[in-house]
């Protein structure tokens, strides 16, 4: 188990930088009662245009594909001199299952496929509250389903098959390993990177205290509306799948987690890791006490991105090619 800790008591300059340069350029939060939902998709993604800018050069190829739920696309990320049969990556973005895209996140997806040695793939699942829980799921499923048909013509070994997200895309990761599981099917899943993942909704922890009110980069205001788009007013409200902290946690693939000490989630993702621990896996996790909620975003600026992105590749390659 690996614990990296930073002991300074506040956000780290380059990351306030990023948090202030979202914030002072309108926020989705704070306009979310004079935008429509698309009106704050769109400044959601402009929000985060320079963000995704510069970073390693690759190749890339977008397709759409056939799912259980229907045609969605995907982005599938290739970078310079990997072998002809290589490891893959499915990356899920955050977003709170209603904003961002591949867009938004394809510095982050770059990143993973440069530092790792991986082909990535990005999935560009369907978002709420039009599509709620569980059509992101089943969609999920049916891609990595679909590469492991494909994976000889994708040059990706389907014996080395990882999935990464942040947030919401970290629970749909979880989730994944876990719908495989309810199915009683092998899971072709190897390892996990859970960034600041959204696992469940409890207001109560001192994270969501301290962490979650009005002016910060995610609140719990904006977290409990996440949650009512993703699964609205159904009995899916406490259902495992949905959320996976409710979930019985044995026989998970290894996992990574990245915990910022400044998110309303870092209690929730604390307990995660214990809880997965005590489930008997093989868990690793790094606290950065001075990162906020979607840090590893701020990578072209933020030398504690860049080192917290550079530990879990690293993580990612020893547990795929060694």
């Amino acid at each position: 188990m690996q614990e990296k800790i930073s002991s300074s008591p506040s956000v780290d300059p380059e990351i306030q930088q990023f948090v202030s340069d979202i914030l002072a350029s309108g926020g989705v939060d704070n306009a979310a009662h004079s935008l429509s939902l698309n009106e704050r998709r769109a400044l959601a993604e402009k929000l985060r245009e320079r963000w995704t800018a510069g970073g390693p050069e690759v190749t890339r190829d977008d397709r759409s594909i056939e799912t259980t739920e229907g045609t969605i696309g995907i982005r599938i990320i290739r970078p310079a001199n990997l072998p002809e049969k290589c490891a893959g990556l499915v990356y899920l973005h955050g977003g709170g299952f209603t904003y961002f895209s591949l867009d938004t996140h394809d510095r982050l997806m770059r990143e993973y496929a440069h530092r790792a040695g991986v082909v990535v793939i990005g999935i560009d699942y369907s978002l709420s509250p039009e599509f709620k829980y569980p059509t992101a799921l089943n969609e999920t499923v049916s891609v990595i389903d679909w590469l492991s048909e494909n994976a000889t013509e994708l040059g990706i070994d389907k014996g080395r098959l990882a999935m990464a997200g942040d947030s919401a895309g970290a629970n749909l990761c979880v989730s994944t390993c876990l719908k495989y599981r309810e199915q009683i099917r092998p899971s072709p899943i190897k390892a996990l990177i859970l960034n600041y993942g959204f696992f469940e909704l409890d207001k109560s922890t001192e994270s969501h205290r301290l962490y979650g009110g009005a002016g910060e980069l995610l609140t719990s205001e904006e977290l409990q509306m996440y949650w009512d788009n993703y699964v609205g007013e159904t009995a899916f409200t406490e259902e495992p799948l949905a959320f996976p902290m409710a979930a019985r946690l044995n026989a998970m693939p290894p996992s990574y987690h990245v915990i910022p000490g400044y998110d309303p989630l870092a209690d929730s993702n604390k307990r995660m890791v214990e809880k997965m621990i005590l489930a008997g896996n093989d868990v690793e996790f790094s606290i950065y006490e001075t990162a906020t909620h979607s840090f590893l975003e701020a990578v072209s600026i933020s030398k504690l991105a860049d080192e917290a992105l550079q530990l879990s590749s690293d993580w990612l390659s020893k547990k795929l090619y060694s």
